[in-house]
């Protein structure tokens, strides 16, 4: 028993038939003189095809793997930017207090000043402070350094912070550095 081929020349003019059917579009693979597929045609037209896509994949695959490694590249600029004019502040600090011998008062008011824009910068970022001192404390954001007796103080109390630490959004970035509170 013969298989029936299908037939590929199919047009979409329903206004006849009322069925909306398909086209090939091209006739590609057909011989027009006796109307047969012709399947080596038919193939190398569909491995062209194939070749085409793939190329095309490959180029989007490059193109987006770029622009994935240019956003890591870059991914900081808009801190570094926001953080240059904390450093145009203490550059002008240190030269005021040099140029004018503005002795210990102005340079402490300069720098206390400029913390504040550094501060306010990585709040704008996400970065938050961890205030540690009078916690219970919690190895999960706070690293002991020391513990040192204080009968006025419940055992395992923050009793000083000795570098902040601090939260991305979310994450711990950095434990507090603290001295721990401990029975004596």
């Amino acid at each position: 028993m013969e298989r029936e081929q299908p037939n590929e020349n199919i047009n979409l003019d329903e206004s006849e038939t009322g069925v909306m059917e398909r086209d090939s579009g091209s006739g590609i693979g057909r011989s027009e003189e006796s109307g047969e597929i012709n399947w080596e045609e038919k193939a190398r037209s569909l491995e062209d095809n194939y070749l085409r896509a793939a190329a095309e994949f490959d180029n989007v695959k490059k193109r987006l793997e770029k622009e994935r490694q240019d956003s890591v590249k870059f991914a900081n600029e808009t801190l570094i930017k926001d953080l240059l004019p904390v450093l145009d502040d203490l550059e002008r600090a240190l030269e005021h207090a040099e140029i004018n011998d503005a002795g210990p008062d102005g340079l402490i008011e300069g720098i206390k000043m400029t913390r504040q824009k550094f501060i306010e910068v990585l709040d704008r970022f996400g970065a938050k402070s961890l205030s540690a001192v009078g916690e219970k404390f919690d190895p999960n954001f706070h690293e002991a350094v020391m513990q040192q007796e204080d009968p006025d103080v419940e055992e395992n109390t923050v009793i000083k912070q000795i570098q902040s630490g601090y939260m991305l959004k979310d994450r711990l970035i950095r434990p507090a550095m603290v001295v721990v509170s401990k029975k004596g």
